[in-house]
């Protein structure tokens, strides 16, 4: 990791906290600002996918750090799942209803059929 990545990540964490401290915003402002959110999110998190799935480098850790690495992130995606199940409830009805396509059954379910 270089000091240019946390200093990215640092200009963006500066950037999302400037942008909700703004007291007079639109809908657009906050909208703009919720996706300023989800895209550092999504980077952190394919960050740390590289990062998990490169295995000489998982390799250096000791069962403890990765055990504290894993129990840290589970921590911390809990609320976020909790927000999300919440979230996708409370406003359910304002998404539009997607008609899913058809789906491959498993093997044991039915040989390879597709079902509607």
């Amino acid at each position: 990791m270089s000091d240019r990545w946390v200093e990215e990540r640092e200009q963006l964490l500066k950037r999302m906290k400037a942008l909700s401290a703004k007291e007079e915003r639109d809908r657009l402002e906050v909208v703009g600002s919720m996706l300023l959110i989800l895209d550092v999110m999504e980077r952190s998190l394919n960050g740390w996918k590289q990062w998990i799935r490169n295995l000489s480098l998982m390799s250096q850790f000791t069962l403890e750090e990765l055990v504290e690495i894993q129990r840290s992130l589970e921590k911390q995606i809990q609320p976020f799942i909790e927000y999300d199940i919440e979230a996708s409830k409370k406003w359910m009805e304002k998404f539009p209803i997607v008609q899913a396509g058809p789906r491959r059954m498993r093997e044991e379910e039915g040989h390879g059929m597709y079902v509607v």
